[in-house]
């Protein structure tokens, strides 16, 4: 799940429910290079109805990670993670609360499972805990802990649910962060390698679909290790440059590089993605001057420029560059191409975006922030602007020029405003709310022929939220962490109603 870093600034986002007009929609399709006459007459037919359908073949999932909800801390041979010991630390999480029992997924994974089939996904993102498979972060690998993970794949495949694993959710093994400072060094290249081999070799038979890492510029560009700021975020290391930073990003695209290797020689034929919350900029009227400017602004973006760019074109962005000059990190001869190796596709963590316009000064735009009280999704940085998401996937083709790279929705959510009645049910319609216009912004991207295949909302369940603790809950399942009961919301069965019928209701 994404947290905005402080570094980057919290007041990013606008709110505008945007439904767009079949008009507007169809032009906008019509004038799409890449969108084919039958394609074009397809979103005629489903816009002139007012339909906002999606295809057959659309990934509809649901997400989650290890440490938010797994719990089973020291079960099977497992070891503390970075996340274990940052929990501990007096006044880093809310009521200091840990991730030691979570939603006892560990042991309730055939229930929630259950949940994922009532509900009709068929895709689950989950991830895979680093410290329960080489619980000392090098060396010898835990079968016990694989074989947590060999029962929940078959689980998945036994309700015919495709298992979308992610390698590396946030929860590094805390020996390896004491015995080279985790990212922050060129050894974690190696050991995440050697960890991805391991995985795909025991979990490649069931597992066919792979994200090698959640969010770089989260962890390692301003929440996890930061400059200027204390970082909110395990393990919480405050590093003394900005060059210091870049190095650190840098490792963990090297480390991303080398899992993609490693998971295309051992797991067989696989499908493998990334999942980045990469920075969409929304002009705030659609004239080719502010197109253009969200252009540039996208690439000039500390996260987009020094991580998206280098991993999906080789190199650092030129405008980048120029931004942060000698803060830029060092590299060797061979690092861009490993770090550039070939995706299958790109999951896009989106919640919140950032208004631009053309601008006469040297970087050619402005941005916008938004008011204290402009709608947020019940947290601080998390400003509604359903057409962030549009822009997102649009600027991966148009700023990048990937217009080949399928994108899917790899998160996307709010927490909670509502609070659970006597039974523990929860009518979350600020939930319906963001999704159902969210949703909108992925099928303008989808008939204007842009290449998205899939919708994974975060999250299924309550879970620990990082920082919060459990004070805030993302799920369309409530959990009651003094019972461990899990109770559907409004969302959940609204959310039922859209896959069961492929369209926005």
């Amino acid at each position: 799940m994404h947290e905005t870093q402080t570094g980057r600034g919290l007041n990013r986002r606008s709110f505008l429910t945007r439904v767009a007009g079949a008009t507007a929609l169809l032009s906008a399709a019509r004038v799409h290079a890449g969108l084919s006459g039958s394609a074009a007459a397809t979103a005629k037919s489903a816009l002139s109805a007012g339909n906002v359908t999606f295809p057959k073949t659309f990934w509809w999932g649901s997400a989650t990670a290890s440490y938010q909800l797994e719990g089973a801390a020291t079960e099977d041979g497992r070891k503390p993670s970075v996340w274990d010991v940052f929990c501990r630390v007096p006044g880093k999480v809310e009521n200091g609360d840990t991730g030691d029992v979570a939603c006892d997924h560990y042991h309730r994974y055939e229930e929630d499972v259950k949940l994922m089939a009532d509900l009709g996904v068929k895709h689950y993102r989950f991830s895979i805990a680093w410290p329960r498979i080489i619980p000392d972060g090098r060396g010898a690998v835990n079968e016990k802990g694989v074989d947590f993970y060999k029962r929940l794949a078959d689980c998945l495949l036994a309700h015919g649910i495709t298992p979308h694993a992610t390698l590396f959710h946030w929860d590094l093994p805390q020996v390896l962060q004491e015995r080279y400072g985790g990212f922050q060094s060129r050894e974690i290249v190696a050991d995440f390698g050697a960890y991805a081999e391991a995985v795909g070799k025991r979990l490649g038979d069931r597992i066919g679909h792979w994200m090698t890492m959640n969010e770089i510029s989260c962890f390692a560009f301003g929440v996890g290790y930061a400059v200027g700021h204390v970082p909110s975020h395990a393990p919480g290391i405050q590093l003394p440059t900005v060059k210091a930073r870049s190095n650190t990003s840098h490792n963990a695209l090297l480390a991303h590089g080398t899992a993609v290797q490693a998971l295309r020689a051992t797991a067989g034929r696989c499908h493998v993605a990334a999942a980045e919350n990469f920075n969409a900029y929304v002009p705030v009227s659609e004239t080719p001057e502010n197109i253009e400017a969200a252009r540039l602004a996208f690439l000039r973006d500390a996260a987009n420029g020094s991580i998206l760019c280098p991993m999906l074109t080789g190199r650092y962005s030129d405008a980048w560059l120029e931004e942060f000059g000698a803060g830029a990190p060092d590299f060797k001869d061979g690092d861009l191409k490993l770090i550039s190796q070939p995706l299958d596709a790109l999951g896009f963590n989106c919640y919140t975006g950032t208004y631009v316009r053309a601008a006469a000064n040297k970087k050619g735009f402005e941005t916008f922030p938004c008011g204290d009280g402009y709608p947020k999704g019940s947290m601080p940085w998390l400003n509604i602007i359903p057409e962030s998401i549009y822009w997102g996937i649009r600027q991966v083709s148009q700023a990048l020029g990937r217009t080949d790279l399928p994108v899917f929705i790899s998160e996307n959510g709010v927490a909670d405003g509502a609070k659970p009645d006597a039974n523990g049910f929860v009518a979350d319609t600020d939930r319906i709310m963001y999704m159902r216009n969210y949703l909108r912004n992925v099928h303008r991207a989808l008939t204007e022929g842009y290449p998205v295949i899939g919708y994974f909302p975060w999250s299924l369940m309550d879970n620990f939220e990082w920082a919060c603790g459990y004070s805030k809950r993302f799920g369309m399942v409530r959990v009651d962490y003094a019972t461990q009961k899990r109770t559907p919301k409004l969302s959940y069965s609204w959310y039922q109603q859209v896959i069961r019928t492929h369209s926005v209701v």
